[in-house]
């Protein structure tokens, strides 16, 4: 099982199979050590708590949810059940939201030390963070040069 991109959808929500595939994967211990600290955790300055904040869920909650459930479908619908309600628009436009975001000289440093490879390579903070997220796992080619 691999990380699918913060890209990827269900039920309309961005981010949701990623979190499912991360929480997957730490109780089979083999989340990478990068991602275990922020899981599910209720930050606004990570995709995890942003995702937790706009459904208005309580990440421990949903981590219960996921390992309960026997497929996605069940995820969300318990989802669908417990989240603030939210129309198809409105979950696109949280997206997009989510992906045009420029970080800040604070979250460039961070992406700084959370991607060093990518980050000696391309300027990190021209990036939105799905295309951070989807050059380091390689699922889209690395620019030659962006700096």
């Amino acid at each position: 099982m691999s990380l699918r991109s913060p890209r990827e959808r269900l039920g309309g929500y961005v981010l949701l199979p990623r979190l499912i595939d991360k929480v997957r994967l730490q109780v089979q211990g083999q989340l990478p050590a990068v991602y275990v600290k922020n899981l599910l955790g209720p930050s606004p300055t990570t995709l995890d708590g942003q995702f937790l904040a706009f459904a208005g869920l309580d990440g421990e909650e949903l981590r219960e949810a996921i390992l309960s459930a026997d497929s996605n479908e069940a995820i969300l619908a318990w989802i669908e059940r417990q989240a603030k309600p939210h129309s198809l628009a409105e979950k696109q436009e949280g997206a997009e939201k989510i992906g045009t975001y420029r970080a800040d000289v604070t979250r460039v440093a961070y992406r700084q030390q959370m991607y060093p490879d990518l980050a000696a390579k391309v300027d990190v903070g021209a990036l939105g963070v799905f295309d951070l997220i989807d050059m380091d796992e390689g699922r889209i080619p690395t620019p030659r040069q962006v700096r």
